[in-house]
Order: C-alpha cells, then sequence, then structure tokens
C-alpha cells in the first residue's frame, strides 16, 4: 500500500498531474497504448502476408490506392463527423477496427484471402492508423481544456510510444510460436479493449461538458486550409518540405521492404523481422528525442537541424550504391526513423513560430493527411514507372532518392530565408500597439539565436509579441531568457514570463516566484500563484491559507483569483481548497472595507474567481453584480459570467450590447462562448426577439470569429431583417471579405444580393408611383378625407426613405464584390455632385460592372438623375402600375415593421371592407405591435 502511495505522488510530481486528473489520464495513455500495441502488430503482419505473395512489385500500386482512399475517405469521414455523435463514430470504428482483424484472421487462415485482395487489408492498416489515432487525440481534447492538455498530453503521449515499443517486439516474441495470420485475432483481442475505455471516459468526462465548453475544445472549421497554406509562402514551402521527406521516406520504406523480402523467404520470419526493426525504430526514436533533440536543435539552429535527415539519407543512399545489403538499408530506415519524428519534427514545429496559433491548428490535419497521402501517391507513381515499367533494381531507386533529396535540400534553403522574413514581420509591432519608444530593429540570423535576442534586448511590444509565441511552443530551449524576464520593468512582460515558465520544466523557479507575489501588479500576483500552485513542493493549502489572510488585498485578491484559474474543473480540488468557504470568507470581508476603492477590487476579484471556478452557489453574486452601478464591477461581472460558459447568462449579456459602457466587454463576453453562440445570436434577431439596438451590436459579436461559420451567418442576417441589422451584416462582411483573404464570399451571392435589392428599389418606386395616381384619382373623384391623406402622405413618405436604404445596400453590397474605396463614394457623388461628375459616375459603374449587373444597376443610376418621381422615371425602368389592393399586399409581405404599421394603419383610415384579407394576412404575425394592430383593425370589421 504504502508503495502504491508513494508511486502515485511520484507520478503526480514527475509529469505534473492533479490527483483528480491521475484516474482519466492513466486510462486514456492506456488507451493510446492499446491502439497503437494493435498497430505494430497487425502492420508487420500484413506487411509479412502482402510481401510473401504479391512481392515488392505489388508495393507501389498499394502506396497509390493507399494514397486515393485517404483523401476520399477523409471527405467522406468529415461528412460523418457532421451527421453523427463523435462517441458512437469512435465506438463504430473500434467495432469496425475488431470484426475486420476478425474477417482477414478467417480469410488467411483458409487461404480465402490472395492475390488483388490483399490490397484491401494493406490500405486498411494505413486508414487504421490515421483515423484511430485521430479520433483518440479528438476525444483527449474534449477531455482537457487547453492549458490542461499542454501540461498532460506529454505523458499520455508516452503511452503511444510505450506502444511502439511493445507492439513491435511482441510481435517478434509470437512469431516463434503462432502462425503470422493468428496474430490479426490477437490485435482484435487487444484492441477490443479500447471500446469500454472509451464509453467509460465519455461517460464520465465528455458526456457532462455543455455546447460552448466542447466547441472551444474542438479543433476550428470552416476555412480551406489549403487556401491558408497556399496564401502563406511559409506554410507553404512547410508544407512541401514536409511533402518532400514523405516521398523519400516511401522510397525508402520501399527499399527496405524490398530487400528484406528477398532476403527472408519464411513468412513468420519476415513478421518477426518487421516487428522487432519497428520497435527498435521507436526505441532508437525515443532515445534520440530525449538526450539528443535538444542538443542538436540549440547547438546547431533550427535551419541546420532540418539538414540532418536529408543528409543522413543521402550519405545512406550514396553507400547503399556501391554496398548494396540490407544492413546499409536497415541503417537508413534508422535514420528515417530516429530523425524524422525528433529531430526534424522540433526544428519544423518551431519554423512554424510565426504562424497564428489558429491558422497552424486549420492547416494541420491537412499537413499531416493530405500532403502525406499525396507524397505517398506520388512516390508510388514514380516507383510504377521505374520499377514496373523499366524494370531497375531497387538498388537504384537511390538515385531517384538522391534527386529528390537535392531537390528537399533546395527547398530547405528557401524555406529558411522564408522564415527569416516572416520573423522580421513578426518583430514588427506595430499592429499590436503603438509604443512610445522606438521600435527596435533586432537582426535575425538563427531562430533560437534571434527568439532569445529579442527576449533580451527588444521593445516591450516585441518581447510580448515573441512570449505569446514561445508560449505556443514550450521549448526549454528558451528557458534561460525567459527566466530573464522576471526582473523586467513592464507588468505584462512578468506575468506573461510567468506564464511561459508554468510549463517549462528546466528548473523549479518557486523560491524566486513567491517573492513576486509582493508585486504591486495582480496581473503578475495572480500568474505567480498559478505558478506555486503548480510547481510548490510542500503543502499548497498551507501556502495559500497564509497569502489569502494577508492584509494587503492585492496580494490577497490575486491569490483568490489565482487558486480559481488553477481549480477550474476540479471539484475535488476545489472541496480540498475550501475554495466556496474561501469565497464566502471574501464576500464577508468586503462588506466590512472602508473605501470604495478597497471594495471594488475585492468585489471584481470575487466575480472573477467565481467565474473562473464556475461555482454554481454563488451565481446569484453574478446576477446580483450585473445590475451594479459600479461600471467597473458590472464590467467585470459580465466578462466572469462569460467565463462560466453557462447558457443562464446569454440574455443578460445580450441585452448589455446596446450600452455605450457595457457594450465592449459584453461583446467580448458573448465572443468567449464560442463559435456556438453565432447560432443562438442569428436566432434571435432572426425571431426579434431581442431588441433592435441589441441585434445591430449582435452582428459585431459574429463578425470578431472571422471564420467561414461567420461569413455563412451574416449572410443569413441580409435575409427579412431590418435594414439597420442589414446594413451592419453586409458592413461586417466586407470587412471581413478584405481583411482575410482566406474567407470566402461567392461573386454570384453578391449579384444575386445586388439584383434583388435592385428590383425591390423598382418594386418600391412603382409602389410609390402607383401611391401617387391613387391619392391623385381620390382627390378628384372622392374627395378622400383628410386622415386618408396623411396616412397616404406618411406612407410614401417612409416608401421614399426604403428607396434610399435600398441604394444604400445596393452599393455596400457592391463594395464586398470591388474595393469599396472604388464603389463606396459613388453613391454619393450620383445623389449630390454635379451633373457632369455624376455622368462620370455612372461612366465608372458602367466599365466596373458585369453585364448581369449593369443592366440593372446602370437604368437605376441614371434614374437618379432625374429627382422627382416622373412618367420619365417611371418609363425609363419599365415599371408596372400596381393597384392599391396589389400594393398593400406587396408592402404587407415584406418584412419591414414600420412599413407594415403605416399600410395598417392607412387600412384603418380608409374603412374599406375589401382589405380585410390582406389584414388577416399579418394578424398572426411575430412582432406584437402588428398583430394587435391588425387584430383591433378585424375587430372593427
Amino acid at each position: 500500500m504504502f508503495n502504491i502511495i508513494t508511486l502515485k505522488k511520484y507520478i503526480l510530481q514527475v509529469f505534473d498531474l492533479k490527483e483528480e486528473e491521475l484516474h482519466k489520464t492513466l486510462l486514456l495513455q492506456l488507451n493510446i497504448f492499446l491502439l497503437i500495441t494493435t498497430l505494430l502488430i497487425v502492420k508487420p503482419t500484413i506487411n509479412s502476408l502482402f510481401l510473401s505473395e504479391l512481392t515488392s512489385d505489388a508495393l507501389p500500386l498499394g502506396y497509390v490506392l493507399t494514397a486515393i482512399m485517404a483523401i476520399v475517405g477523409s471527405y467522406f469521414y468529415d461528412k460523418i463527423l457532421e451527421k453523427y455523435p463523435l462517441n458512437k463514430i469512435i465506438e463504430g470504428t473500434i467495432i469496425g477496427s475488431v470484426l475486420s482483424l476478425i474477417v482477414f484472421g478467417i480469410a488467411f487462415t483458409f487461404n480465402i484471402a490472395g492475390g488483388l485482395i490483399l490490397y484491401i487489408p494493406y490500405i486498411w492498416v494505413a486508414i487504421f492508423g490515421l483515423l484511430t489515432a485521430s479520433q483518440f487525440w479528438i476525444l483527449a481534447n474534449l477531455v482537457y481544456n487547453v492549458r490542461e492538455a499542454k501540461r498532460v498530453f506529454g505523458f499520455i503521449g508516452a503511452g503511444a510510444i510505450a506502444g511502439g515499443i511493445f507492439g513491435g517486439y511482441l510481435t517478434s516474441i509470437l512469431t516463434t510460436f503462432l502462425r503470422t495470420e493468428s496474430l490479426l485475432f490477437v490485435a482484435a483481442f487487444i484492441v477490443f479493449f479500447c471500446l469500454p475505455i472509451t464509453k467509460y471516459i465519455w461517460k464520465t468526462e465528455v458526456v457532462k461538458l455543455n455546447t460552448f465548453q466542447v466547441s472551444l475544445r474542438t479543433s476550428p472549421k470552416g476555412e480551406s486550409p489549403f487556401k491558408l497554406i497556399k496564401q502563406s509562402k511559409l506554410l507553404s514551402l512547410i508544407a512541401i518540405v514536409i511533402g518532400l521527406s514523405v516521398l523519400v521516406a516511401k522510397m525508402v520504406d520501399y527499399q527496405y521492404s524490398d530487400y528484406a523480402s528477398r532476403l527472408i523467404e519464411d513468412q513468420e520470419e519476415l513478421t518477426s523481422f518487421f516487428g522487432f526493426w519497428f520497435s527498435t525504430l521507436s526505441v532508437i526514436s525515443l532515445m534520440v528525442q530525449l538526450f539528443l533533440t535538444q542538443r542538436i536543435v540549440g547547438t546547431f539552429g533550427v535551419g541546420k537541424s532540418l539538414l540532418w535527415l536529408p543528409s543522413g539519407i543521402l550519405i545512406g543512399s550514396i553507400l547503399l550504391l556501391f554496398l548494396p545489403q540490407i544492413w546499409v538499408i536497415i541503417v537508413i530506415k534508422i535514420i528515417d526513423g530516429s530523425l524524422k519524428q525528433s529531430v526534424n519534427k522540433a526544428a519544423t514545429e518551431l519554423l512554424s513560430i510565426p504562424i497564428p496559433i489558429d491558422i497552424k491548428k486549420k492547416t494541420k490535419t491537412f499537413t499531416d493527411v493530405v500532403v502525406d497521402s499525396i507524397a505517398t501517391g506520388l512516390a508510388g507513381f514514380i516507383l510504377i514507372f521505374f520499377i514496373n515499367g523499366l524494370e531497375i533494381s531497387s538498388t537504384y531507386i537511390s538515385l531517384i532518392i538522391i534527386a529528390l533529396i537535392s531537390v528537399w535540400l533546395y527547398f530547405i534553403y528557401h524555406l529558411r530565408k522564408e522564415y527569416i522574413i516572416s520573423f522580421k514581420e513578426l518583430l514588427d509591432t506595430s499592429h499590436v500597439k503603438k509604443e512610445k519608444t522606438i521600435k527596435k530593429e533586432i537582426a535575425v540570423t538563427s531562430i533560437i539565436g534571434t527568439v532569445n535576442k529579442v527576449l533580451k534586448n527588444g521593445s516591450e511590444g516585441q518581447i510580448l509579441h515573441m512570449l505569446q509565441k514561445t508560449l505556443e511552443a514550450k521549448d526549454e530551449c528558451f528557458f534561460v531568457a525567459i527566466k530573464s524576464l522576471l526582473t523586467h520593468e513592464s507588468p505584462k512582460v512578468r506575468a506573461l514570463a510567468i506564464e511561459n515558465l508554468y510549463f517549462l520544466k528546466s528548473e523549479n523557479l518557486c523560491f524566486q516566484i513567491e517573492t513576486m507575489v509582493n508585486d504591486r501588479d495582480q496581473q503578475v500576483t495572480t500568474a505567480a500563484f498559478r505558478y506555486l500552485l503548480k510547481k510548490y513542493n510542500n503543502n499548497t493549502i498551507e501556502l495559500f491559507d497564509k497569502y489569502l489572510n494577508k492584509k494587503d488585498d492585492t496580494i490577497a485578491n490575486a491569490a483568490l483569483i489565482g487558486l480559481s484559474l488553477e481549480l477550474r474543473n476540479h471539484p475535488l480540488l476545489q472541496n480540498s481548497f475550501d475554495l466556496e468557504k474561501r469565497i464566502q470568507l471574501a464576500l464577508q470581508q468586503s462588506e466590512k472595507l472602508v473605501t470604495e476603492e478597497q471594495k471594488t477590487y475585492k468585489t471584481q476579484a470575487i466575480l472573477e474567481a467565481i467565474g473562473n471556478a464556475k461555482v454554481e452557489k454563488f451565481y446569484h453574486i453574478l446576477k446580483e453584480q450585473l445590475q451594479s452601478k459600479n461600471q467597473s464591477i458590472q464590467n467585470t461581472a459580465i466578462l466572469s459570467s462569460a467565463k462560466t460558459l453557462d447558457k443562464l447568462f446569454i440574455p443578460t449579456l445580450i441585452d448589455f450590447l446596446s450600452g455605450k459602457d457595457t457594450r465592449k466587454p459584453a461583446i467580448n463576453a458573448l465572443f468567449s462562448y464560442g463559435e456556438p453562440i453565432i447560432e443562438i445570436l442569428v436566432k434571435s434577431v432572426k425571431e426579434e426577439s431581442i431588441a433592435l439596438d441589441d441585434a445591430i451590436h449582435a452582428v459585431a459579436v459574429v463578425e470578431k470569429f472571422a471564420s467561414q461559420k461567420a461569413i455563412s451567418s451574416l449572410k443569413q442576417l441580409t435575409d427579412n431583417t431590418e435594414h439597420s441589422v442589414k446594413i451592419e451584416a453586409i458592413e461586417a462582411l466586407k470587412r471581413l471579405k478584405w481583411k482575410y483573404p482566406n474567407l470566402y464570399i461567392k461573386d454570384s451571392y453578391i449579384i444575386d444580393k445586388v439584383l434583388d435589392e435592385c428590383h425591390l428599389y423598382q418594386n418600391t418606386l412603382s409602389i410609390i408611383h402607383s401611391q401617387i395616381v391613387i391619392q391623385y384619382k381620390k382627390k378628384d373623384y372622392l374627395n378622400e378625407n383628410i386622415e386618408v391623406i396623411e396616412a397616404r402622405n406618411g406612407l410614401m413618405q417612409l416608401l421614399e426613405q426604403r428607396l434610399d436604404r435600398q441604394l444604400q445596400r445596393i452599393f455596400r453590397f457592391l463594395g464586398i464584390k470591388y474595393p469599396p474605396n472604388d464603389v463606396e463614394p459613388i453613391l454619393n457623388i450620383i445623389l449630390n455632385g454635379k451633373e457632369e461628375q455624376r455622368i462620370h459616375a455612372i461612366e465608372f459603374l458602367d466599365n466596373i460592372l458585369n453585364i448581369q449587373l449593369k443592366k440593372e444597376l446602370i437604368p437605376i443610376a441614371e434614374s437618379i438623375l432625374v429627382e422627382t418621381i416622373s412618367e420619365e422615371k417611371i418609363k425609363k425602368l419599365n415599371l408596372k402600375i400596381l393597384s392599391e389592393s396589389e400594393c398593400y399586399r406587396v408592402l404587407l409581405e415584406r418584412n419591414d415593421s414600420k412599413l407594415k404599421l403605416a399600410v395598417l394603419y392607412l387600412i384603418e383610415k380608409t374603412n374599406d371592407s375589401k382589405y380585410v384579407r390582406l389584414v388577416e394576412l399579418v394578424a398572426n404575425d411575430t412582432n406584437e405591435k402588428i398583430r394587435n394592430k391588425a387584430l383591433e383593425i378585424l375587430s372593427k370589421k
């Protein structure tokens, strides 16, 4: 018992785990261990069976088919993910894998599988490896939030490494007393245990998450990763270099498989050989990762570190030409397998420092799956041409490898140059914040050296920007430079430096950081407390008791906030630290404080603690303070309410959008709920369940996401919404289109919208003219009463305002398709310019518009020159004169509340029963005022 407790404490301390995380983390580690073990049993088994019957000549076609299936399969897999729950898909994959392995085992045992059928299990293995690993990490990301994931994923990943080592060696041992095909039943038995683990993890950890938590823990979707890569030269070069490394690796793999299959004829021995070397490569890769990677990258720099892998394969390939023996190809395979997942991977990750983290997330899957698959398929085609077509020996594939490595080295050279350019752009902090000090010029040489130089000598903005990047990289080679920033004059730099050190393990800095809890900046003290809670070797509860009871409010408040941040999503730890009692005590202390400033700071700390730790018991405090007359407290309550990610607070937060002082925090608060808030906001605006002023500013929340989903939602808000909402949505679309080239809005959509607005403009003009004619006739013949005349005049004034609005929308939409600076001034010139300017403006429109738009828009633009609504204007636009009933019907069918009310008011004043059916059209309108007015008119008939 003592040994178990000691081991448990050791694991928690060494691997930086919290006690209540240990159970689920070990289960996830076991899950990935079983998956990789299964893969390392199946892969050598299938490879052996495939090569024994079809020989290495069949491998090139296998590469091509695998690539095609991976790309096509990923497309359909994305569709399945949209349609079915993730847990059912994962469970289906595991059950399907078990059944497939059993079927394969039976087929091979009874000699049913042979010939071209062998391509099915060969492709299946590759897809199994991609699919199960992808599903596992999606599940793991749902179990942990971003901060927790940074801590525990290294430990979980150790399970994958262990599975890679264990699986191959197990295969090698089992082949001494089992037939090769029997290993497939062993693999089915092992992978089956992933099913109960997955079900348990989902039931205990994922089910309790709400929509917003799930959204924040999953990768963003929508934008085209290919488009993102194409727009970034650095990303494009990284993708090319990765593709070339895969291409060369497949060539090496072909040589390795060919040599092994020709040398080892016995099927069991070949399976054992593959299993042994798969695991041995994993061991060597692990050793390189643990003991050499940091030294190599730190000593030689990222640029030169990228040369190790191609240079090693190049030397091996040249040697193979002179010594065509299997030990040479094994050495090449060791170089490829060990350096790719260690030195090369670490260098590539550092190369991506200048790339924004959200772009990296959106393109990672594409690079891992699509680029890999394309390179695999290309390798297959090259081998088909040279091996099957020209029938050259596999030894001479080394010549192709040497040629490809030359291309690889060429792109590495250009990648390093592009990295330096991107790094210089990264150092330009003008887009972050204008500084009082002059921006410092820092020479960009090596990647690690330049990062360290920036951290040592950069301006405040440059340092802050770089610390955000090192926070993503979490590389120990930056430890010393970041540590030196603990004494920096800027509190923002000190706080972010502590945040970085939180994830680094080179040295425990608790002694130094404990002194920083006395810092006068609360952001620094909060970061210091978070660090201490994680790294402190002694009793952390006693440590926090000491500081929470401090008379210095800054320290006590920071201690409470830091504690709440670390205890988020950890109810057991919240109980251990008596968090609820500590918040209750803080509330009591706040009542005894004398000055208003002290009360404000204490209340803000309490609100942040409740929001950070999601303490439901005190949600009523958040609700109370949302109505506080103290603006600072109210804004803190708004942001803290959103941190709970509880749907309960959303309606209240929406109400704050229209307030001048609460708008900015409300927008940020709603944005922090993640993309699911978009659907809620759009639905509320469309259903008019929120005030118009709030609806207008809800558009800003949607725009803030700057994603393809935001584009789609904004497009919805341009349909059947109030004019002010439409205009905001159009402006948001325009800003996103021109600011983010990766976001796309089809030209056909803009053309359709402009044409719709043109038709609406013509329709409105037709109704105005019809009303003028009707009024003229009634004056002559019926001596219409004054109330009807006033009602009709009011309607026409409103319709004229709508004409102006429709013109605005037409030209705002054009600003999405054409450069806004070219299009936007045109309307003002046409309306208010001199005659010559107006004619030139119309000529300009005539030159830039396509035929479809020109046909509808130019006549409208020319008609504007005729200031009054005359017969000439009507003829120019070829408008139809409508009857009075037709006018009313058209207007009541529009989604315009004011127009509907104006029409109902006119109908009421005319007091004509022939309009009853028209009034019935809006008797069930969603707008309460319209509905009540319609019912009032009907009750009089």
